[in-house]
């Protein structure tokens, strides 16, 4: 039996909204069946809101306890690129910066996955599912933020929200092929799709049941490949 530790997100605790702002996890539908098929035992350290600092020291706590592990998936970046957007509609001429900076995102995951090498595990990266900027822009203005206020001070309109989250995955990706990590590129699966609207949830962050179904398919390709 295979030993993994998943360092995550909401993402990887299969996060979805149910109404207004209630949340519930459809990954029991999914990782169980990964788990017998591939036989791994899993432990999901994924948290919701979690950003890369605080999965590097989930990471470091595990490494100093010597748990049990063979293979680390680490799946951040969603809530690093996310902003202050309360603060951004109260004063959008302001200068505002996302909850991790680009440069050390990079150099933190990069540490993570180094750390993991040095003793014995190896790590899995993964890219991010895209957003929905127009519905998560809607859900962050849903209790009253002035929505004007943020268009403004994102200057090329609500897509750069996308671009800024696109910037992170293709930083994760550019990180693997530089240093050879292993990585399930799971934004490609949903960007292969005409229309993937119907793959991300109403809040416009998190996938649909239908793109975790898709994230499955994703993973189950990769370990197919990687147990061959």
């Amino acid at each position: 039996m295979i030993q993994v530790i998943i360092y995550g997100d909401s993402i990887m605790k299969g996060a979805t909204p149910e109404g207004a702002s209630k949340y519930r996890s459809v990954l029991p539908r999914f990782l169980p069946r990964l788990a017998e098929k591939y036989d791994l035992a899993v432990i999901n350290r994924s948290r919701f809101g979690c950003t890369i600092d605080r999965g590097y020291a989930m990471l470091q706590k595990d490494l100093q306890e010597k748990t049990p592990c063979q293979i680390a998936l680490v799946e951040y970046g969603g809530n690093d690129c996310d902003f202050d957007w309360k603060a951004i509609a109260a004063d959008p001429t302001g200068e505002h910066k996302p909850k991790t900076s680009i440069e050390s995102f990079v150099k933190t995951l990069e540490t993570m996955a180094e750390n993991l090498l040095q003793r014995n595990i190896q790590p899995l990266l993964m890219t991010l599912p895209p957003v929905d900027a127009s519905r998560y822009l809607s859900f962050i203005c849903r209790d009253g933020l002035n929505r004007a206020n943020i268009i403004q001070w994102l200057g090329g309109g609500e897509q750069m929200i996308y671009r800024y989250q696109e910037l992170y995955s293709a930083a994760i990706m550019k990180l693997a092929l530089r240093r050879r990590f292993p990585v399930v590129d799971v934004r490609s699966y949903f960007l292969d799709k005409h229309n993937y609207g119907d793959l991300i949830s109403a809040d416009g962050i998190h996938p649909s049941e239908a793109g975790y179904a898709l994230i499955h398919r994703a993973f189950d390709d990769y370990l197919q490949g990687a147990m061959a």
